[in-house]
């Protein structure tokens, strides 16, 4: 195996890495829309989108792989950043650079690579958007271009992306190491400690600004027949997959994170009552015409349930996390109970929030 060298420039451009404050941040929809489509197009096991760090390589999007990074040493995106050209592996096992690299020896026994590097707004090339196959093929011109169109529109997103306030607060006040630590593996979502933080950030912001918050709490439906019936592996991948509908659902700014168990929630600001039905009922309907497992036995659907609270800034003491999240807690439950797959919008605040919205 040969280590890819490291660039000239490797201090400026770790540098440009870090000011962007992306390595270890949660998944975002139009980046995963990019692997998606890029794993569809080119009909390969894995796509990623991997950004090389000082001693690692970290997945920001990842479709096809559980794992969230490995070291730098191992990593074939590592030798695509040193040019300017998309680098292509047609087969891993005759490379002299890979042939004995545990990612070809070993799991997910990599033979076909080709990444295209991908370049911030200051000029660095700070990882590639990568396409993997446990097959030996070569890939035409045509479709190089094509992956090289997708690194174009995977730059953008990266130059252009747009998270919350509140988000940026927390990144600004976080290593990488520290971030590390808020999020969750599984989902690639925050976790609970880091939407607590969050959560915090966003309900001093909104007292500053005068703003609401709506507050959702979303369950996946007999999640334990999930597990009990096909097993831990596709329990994992139901949350998994619960994660990514919810992040394509939610809108930019919003905040998703993973509440614990089977269970998420999300924040959205600028909320008033008539748009918490929508909330509801495009959660519910992304489950019910997207949520289905691939196994054994078949197609596996599921479903599930939101519970749904709003809260107005100007209601002072009671504009507090503990209060929103009991609130959306008792709605979640009574669409549990209710049968599930279907949302339900607390009233408790909703006086609160006709008294104070309007004062």
């Amino acid at each position: 195996m040969i280590p890819a060298p490291i660039p000239e420039n490797e201090d400026a451009r770790i540098g440009s890495l870090e000011r962007m404050k992306i390595v270890s941040t949660p998944r975002e929809a139009d980046l995963d829309r990019i692997t998606r489509t890029a794993r569809k197009i080119f009909r390969t096991e894995i796509a990623l989108i991997s950004l090389i760090d000082r001693e690692r390589q970290w997945f920001k999007s990842r479709c096809g792989v559980e794992a969230t990074e490995t070291s730098r040493e191992i990593s074939f995106c590592g030798h695509a950043i040193l040019g300017d050209e998309t680098l292509i592996v047609n087969n891993a096992s005759e490379d002299e650079r890979f042939h004995d690299n545990p990612l070809v020896t070993g799991e997910p026994k990599i033979r076909f690579y080709a990444g295209e590097p991908l370049r911030n707004s200051d000029g660095f090339t700070i990882g590639t958007l990568c396409v993997i196959s446990a097959k030996p093929r070569e890939m035409t011109e045509d479709e190089a271009e094509t992956l090289r169109d997708l690194g174009r529109m995977a730059e953008l997103v990266l130059q252009y992306r747009i998270i919350s306030v509140s988000q940026l607060a927390l990144l600004d006040e976080l290593d990488a190491a520290e971030r590390d630590s808020l999020l969750d593996p599984l989902s690639g979502l925050w976790n609970r400690a880091g939407f607590d933080r969050l959560f915090a950030i966003e309900i001093a912001r909104a007292i500053r600004d005068t703003d609401s918050l709506a507050v959702a709490l979303v369950d996946i439906d007999e999640f334990k027949n999930i597990n009990d019936t096909l097993g831990r592996a596709e329990g994992n991948e139901a949350i998994a997959l619960a994660a990514d509908l919810l992040t394509r659902t939610a809108r930019p700014n919003d905040i998703v994170a993973r509440y614990g168990g089977e269970k998420f929630v999300v924040v959205a600001a600028g909320a008033f009552p008539a748009t918490l039905p929508s909330i509801g009922e495009k959660v519910i309907r992304v489950f019910r015409s997207r949520a289905k497992l691939q196994t054994d036995m078949g197609v596996y659907p599921f479903t599930a349930s939101t519970g749904l609270a709003l809260c107005h800034s100007k209601a002072g003491a009671l504009f507090c996390a503990k209060v929103m999240l009991e609130a959306a807690d008792k709605a979640l439950d009574k669409a549990k109970a209710n049968g599930g797959n279907r949302y339900e919008i607390s009233g408790d605040l909703d006086t609160l929030y006709s008294r104070f919205a309007l004062a």
